[in-house]
């Protein structure tokens, strides 16, 4: 067996995704995949717009063999929290040959080399780094600049110092630089790769192709426009967002939650610093600024500075609603293997999967919470809780046109979906 690992969101599943499936199987010479995929609440602080298991469905029926979670802790934070989470997992199953993702840059050498100077962090490295920090650069253009003479000056690779910024701006290559940074830490025998992300960038809202960005799938189905963009998915997935819609669920977006986090704000105002990334006093912006707002987007925008980007922003406001606290990211940030495995949906390739999975590694494969059994672990007590509170407060909002489906705390009463 020849496994692929992926680490994925498809907040929906698209052509674009399903190109990198594709490339990445060819690349590797994978004969079976597995997919890590955030659960019901996205890296950049948002919801899905589907529910885990439906989106892990899609995934399935378009090529993966084998989709798990990601634990609700890892899947909604930085860059570097959630890429280690990713690639924890996978390495904890003691069978997964390689990594593939997508990238601007396309090109796995330079991402390697950026990744290992930051770990290895060389004197000379840290020397320029502190000179630059010293002269008032701000942290990632310092670093830049620190790169790229240490690279330069040892002749490690011919870039210019315009090109390594633009590597260290785009949202996919750092992804990619901290998966290669995770693998090194664990000292992972799992390769990396990567590939070109294709036409519409990371955010674009234009539809204008048969690839285009999730962002403008999601933002056109907000509009009610899901004819519109039959052409940026596979018929697969048009069929279940149409299904679901049709049976009365709720795609899932942002403001959807405003209410909730409001009120989880007005009353918990003296202990917001408790939660992960509210610190640097902006507990006091954020609580003076619900005051005068009505949408999550409103209440961003108030909050926004120079200090605080709109993503920090979002996963901050994201970390106080699902009750996220500093010391519970603390407690599994490096960890370097995880307690468990949850299983959302695979085909017969994926039986095989699991079957090595069981014969490789000490992971506990949850398919049932009826038969879990490390309720004594306080690593997987603390991540499987957010796993069940992030679902249960998504539930609340996905099935609000559809409550006979909300049979209770979903976690224990959805199998994981078989796709023949």
């Amino acid at each position: 067996m020849n496994l692929l690992g992926l680490i994925v969101e498809y907040n929906p599943f698209h052509n674009g995704h399903l190109y990198h499936l594709n490339e990445s199987k060819k690349i590797t010479n994978a004969t079976h995949t597995i997919a890590v995929m955030s659960g019901n609440f996205m890296q950049r602080g948002t919801p899905a717009l589907l529910d885990k298991f439906t989106r892990a469905e899609m995934a399935v029926k378009n090529g993966v063999d084998l989709v798990v979670e990601l634990p609700t802790l890892y899947a909604c934070q930085s860059a570097e929290i959630f890429s280690h989470g990713g690639i924890t997992l996978l390495s904890s199953l003691n069978c997964v040959n390689s990594v593939c993702f997508g990238s601007e840059i396309g090109h796995i050498d330079i991402l390697y080399l950026i990744a290992k100077i930051l770990i290895d962090e060389p004197d000379i490295f840290k020397n320029k780094l502190k000179n630059y920090l010293g002269e008032g650069l701000p942290f990632p253009k310092a670093r830049a600049s620190a790169l790229f003479d240490y690279i330069s000056e040892n002749k490690l690779y011919d870039t210019s110092k315009d090109t390594l910024l633009e590597i260290l701006n785009s949202p996919n290559n750092i992804l990619g630089i901290e998966y290669i940074k995770s693998i090194l830490k664990l000292n992972s025998e799992i390769k990396p790769y990567t590939i070109n992300r294709v036409n519409s960038g990371y955010n674009s809202l234009n539809i204008n192709d048969s690839i285009c960005s999730a962002s403008a799938i999601r933002n056109a189905l907000k509009d009610n426009s899901l004819d519109t963009i039959n052409y940026t998915m596979p018929k697969q997935t048009y069929n279940i967002i149409n299904d679901v819609v049709s049976s009365g669920f709720n795609l899932v977006y942002n403001d959807d939650f405003y209410q909730i986090l409001s009120s989880i704000i007005l009353r918990d105002k003296d202990n917001l610093t408790d939660y992960f990334e509210v610190n640097e006093g902006i507990e006091n912006k954020i609580y003076n600024s619900i005051f005068k707002c009505q949408n999550i987007e409103e209440l961003q925008n108030q909050i926004k500075s120079k200090r605080y980007t709109m993503t920090k922003i979002s996963r901050t406001l994201n970390n106080i609603m699902l009750g996220i606290k500093r010391d519970d990211i603390i407690k599994i940030k490096d960890l370097n293997t995880l307690p468990y495995l949850r299983v959302l949906a695979f085909n017969d390739k994926g039986c095989e999967i699991l079957k090595e999975i069981k014969k490789n590694s000490e992971i506990e494969v949850i398919t049932k919470f009826s038969k879990i059994k490390h309720i004594d672990s306080d690593i997987f007590n603390t991540l499987i809780n957010y796993d069940i509170r992030a679902t249960n407060m998504y539930n609340l909002i996905y099935n609000i046109n559809n409550t006979s489906a909300l049979k209770g705390p979903m976690d224990y009463v959805t199998s994981p979906k078989y796709i023949k």
